[in-house]
């Protein structure tokens, strides 16, 4: 007979099924490396009393990430699938600060700045925390966490369900530790922070509530005691613990070689075989309730699910999350794993934090086998019963929950005064191209989020938007406005007209810290914007022509506009000219580029659409350091360092410059018809150009050595397709194009191999841009929409 055991759940897992709740994966009571060494992604090993023993890892290009400790240690480690190990790193994705459970509050929150002890500095945090429910827990971070992770693909599942049993089979016959098969685990992903953190857990067999305090007393070893107060006055062992570096002083001295290598989040992807249990479950029955002869039957002789109504008579039910977790709240992994098996004949599931992740969409949900039920995911089974959470449901689900009708919260009132649902970025109807390659590809339905539309806004022109450099916030004008949307949900934060432009605004950018926004119009007049008030900061008058282009310096001290004839320099600060240009001559305001380190600015100068020329000049004095010189240039782009440029003229050829010396290094000769637009690899190894001969073609930036010709293929019955605008991802293997038949195109350009077609935009995608995550992709053009895709979702839908 099953019964509910007696000892009491144990910290750690009260710590994990509190925090579970935040979607960031799964919490570690033991954020310390442990002697098996510190978590990596693409490690396989399990869990053991908040702590995660690495047993070997799966990358075996690097050797860094391997473990030793175990002996005989594992080494029939297949070969890791091509690009299967895509890895993304988010620096401090976690602000320093309190993350509490449901049911525990903070109070008194007190903080000083005190000295640095890493890469980011600590703040001074102390609270008295209070718990209103039986059990709960609090993280306290005094440093910024970082995230790394890979995306679970298809690949990767494969990978995966073909190895675990050998896995396993090493665990528990070789290593003879006693684990099931799904408590081995695979790293996908992890968050990190400095020794700093605090660990607070509430539990009770008898009493409601409690609080504790965080304070100079917490300055001691991991698992001090703290003293409690509830109905009774309580004293136990192993209810905070914290990192050697924990300290409530308001100074400490820096400490050398310290590095983010507490692990407070862990990323899984499991795999689960079905048991031999009955499929009845009742929802929300107690422990001692368990099946019997009696469990009804299908048409098809089945087990089913009962409903409340059919439950009223029945004696013989059981509730699944305390049955399958011994009376102690269950993994999420668990209950993914356990929905399977509910509501499909999977004999195998497979699960991931990252699902778990997209389906409560930064939501503290409580129980999360409600939630499923609720949102009736479908299941994927495939022929050897292997079966997972339908990822279409799922992305239309994290799509529906973020950008549906989001709620304005009273915080988001108190930050921005003008935050509005109308005009809000609204969800519509697509489809993505999926395949070996882009000729066998097939189309798979999928929602992404459009901004602006001819009924509520219509963008001005492709040059007329910009993106934060956090990417947080995006900003487009529409006649002589300028709308601002908030990219988490596509709420519009801020409506900027107020004592603003009289005529059509051509250009937008934000300033480096996204606080303002400078803009050039059709009036001659460029304006600094304020983004939170919605004032003008700054009218900089003196263009006597259209001002057609407008740009911060990467230090946000300068403040560059271009009209037809001449440039000007302002300072952010005062708003005063600091110097004009007006000997470069253009047919339509020529393009101005800073350098990333902000110490050359280039401009187009273009007297005929023959006689063309780039201008190289000094931000701080305007001296003239060198002309690039030759017919027909088109487009411009800086090297990372900002000591080379890329020009791609009409005439098929690209060159890549000396920008001190303005003497051409380079001439690549891969295309025959314009090259719309030039750009580097993030590392500056590499430089891509997109041409109307319908390629992309990457090469060697220092060489010229050709590395791929990506050809695209037309949706429209053509042969190939004009390719307007290309860009790589700043984090991940991705570059991307925009082309004439409105279509965004994905590939490696590290392998070369196709990733993915978005289709969705009527007319031709004159510019791409990636998010700084380097997973979105912001794409606008000739059809005045802004559409927001996801390479994330196209991994997970292949």
């Amino acid at each position: 007979m099953f019964r509910r055991p007696d000892k009491p759940p144990t910290p750690d897992e009260i710590y994990a099924s509190s925090l579970q709740s935040f979607g960031l994966g799964y919490p570690l009571w033991c954020p310390e490396p442990h002697i098996s060494g510190e978590p990596q992604v693409a490690d396989v090993g399990f869990l053991h009393e908040g702590k995660f023993i690495r047993l070997f890892n799966l990358d075996k290009a690097s050797p860094d990430k391997a473990v030793t400790r175990h002996k005989p240690p594992y080494t029939d480690i297949a070969s890791f699938p091509p690009n299967a190990l895509q890895i993304n790193t988010t620096p401090d994705l976690l602000r320093a600060g309190h993350y509490c459970s449901r049911g525990v509050r903070s109070r008194d929150l007190r903080g000083s700045a005190t000295a640095p002890i890493g890469p980011s500095a600590s703040v001074e945090l102390k609270a008295d925390y209070t718990c209103h429910e039986a059990q709960g827990a609090a993280l306290t971070l005094q440093s910024a966490a970082s995230a790394e992770g890979m995306l679970p693909s298809t690949v990767l599942k494969e990978y995966i369900l073909q190895q675990v049993e050998k896995w396993h089979a090493y665990v528990t016959q070789v290593l003879c530790i006693d684990i099931k098969l799904e408590d081995v685990v695979v790293v996908i992903g992890w968050i990190k922070t400095m020794p700093d953190w605090a660990a607070t857990v509430f539990g009770f067999d008898k009493h409601t509530g409690g609080s504790v305090s965080l304070g100079a007393n917490a300055a001691g070893a991991a698992g001090a005691e703290a003293s409690w107060s509830g109905s009774t006055s309580v004293k136990t062992s192993s209810i905070l613990r914290h990192g050697p570096l924990y300290s409530s002083h308001t100074s400490r001295p820096p400490v050398a070689d310290v590095h983010p290598n507490q692990c407070v989040f862990i990323k899984r992807l499991s795999v689960k075989k079905r048991s031999i249990l009955p499929k009845w479950i009742v929802g929300g029955a107690g422990f001692h309730r368990l099946p019997g002869s009696r469990a009804p039957r299908d048409s098809y002789g089945e087990a089913r699910v009962l409903g409340a109504a059919e439950d009223k008579e029945s004696n013989f039910e059981y509730g699944w999350k305390e049955y399958t977790s011994n009376g102690r709240s269950p993994s999420p992994l668990d209950i993914i794993q356990n929905y399977i098996f509910e509501v499909s004949d999977a004999k195998t599931a497979l699960a991931s934090d990252d699902e778990v992740d997209c389906i409560i969409c930064g939501e503290h949900v409580v129980d999360l086998s409600s939630w499923l039920r609720k949102a009736a995911f479908g299941i994927n089974i495939r022929a050897d019963g292997v079966g997972s959470l339908r990822m279409s449901d799922v992305i239309r689900h994290q799509q529906e929950k973020k950008f549906a009708h989001p709620p304005i919260t009273a915080a988001d009132a108190a930050s921005w005064p003008e935050i509005t649902r109308k005009g809000a970025g609204s969800l519509t109807n697509s489809q993505i191209l999926l395949g070996p390659t882009e000729a066998k590809a097939s189309p798979v339905a999928y929602k992404h989020v459009v901004f602006g539309n001819a009924k509520t806004i219509k963008i001005n022109s492709c040059i007329s938007v910009s993106l934060s450099t956090d990417g947080k916030l995006l900003a487009a004008g529409s006649g002589n406005t300028i709308a601002v949307w908030r990219l988490l949900d596509g709420l519009i934060v801020q409506w900027l007209e107020r004592d603003g432009h009289t005529e059509e605004i051509y250009r937008v950018a934000f300033s480096p810290d996204g606080q303002h926004i400078v803009s050039g119009a059709k009036d001659k007049l460029a304006l600094v914007w304020n983004v939170k008030t919605g004032e003008v900061v700054h009218r900089l008058e003196g263009h006597e022509q259209h001002i057609y282009y407008t740009a911060y310096s990467p230090d946000g001290t300068q403040i560059a506009t271009r009209s037809d004839e001449s440039l000007k320099m302002w300072s952010t600060s005062s708003g005063e000219l600091l110097y004009a240009i007006t000997d470069l001559e253009s047919w339509r305001g020529g393009e101005i580029l800073f350098s990333p380190d902000g110490s050359r600015i280039a401009a187009e100068s273009n007297a005929s659409r023959e006689d063309t020329a780039v201008a190289v000049l000094d931000c701080r004095t305007g001296g003239r350091i060198a002309t690039l010189r030759m017919q027909n240039i088109y487009c411009t782009a800086f090297s990372p360092e900002g000591d080379r440029i890329a020009t791609g003229p009409r005439d098929g050829s690209a060159y890549v410059w000396d920008a001190a010396s303005g003497k051409a290094l380079l001439e690549i000769k891969e295309h025959t018809d314009w090259v719309r637009e030039a750009s580097f690899s993030p590392d500056g190894g590499e430089v891509a150009t997109a041409s109307d001969d319908g390629t992309v073609v990457t090469c060697d930036s220092y060489t010229g050595e050709q590395r791929f010709t990506f050809r695209v293929e037309s949706v429209r019955g053509k042969d190939t397709e004009d390719v307007l605008a290309v860009a790589y991802s700043p984090r991940n293997n991705f570059i991307a194009c925009g082309a004439a038949d409105g279509c965004v195109r994905v590939w490696n350009h590290k392998t070369g191999a196709f990733v993915a077609a978005f289709q969705g935009h009527t007319d031709w995608v004159l510019r791409v841009v990636f998010k700084p995550d380097g997973w979105d992709i912001l794409s606008y053009g000739n059809d005045n929409v802004i559409r927001l895709w996801s390479v994330r979702d196209a991994l997970r839908l292949s």
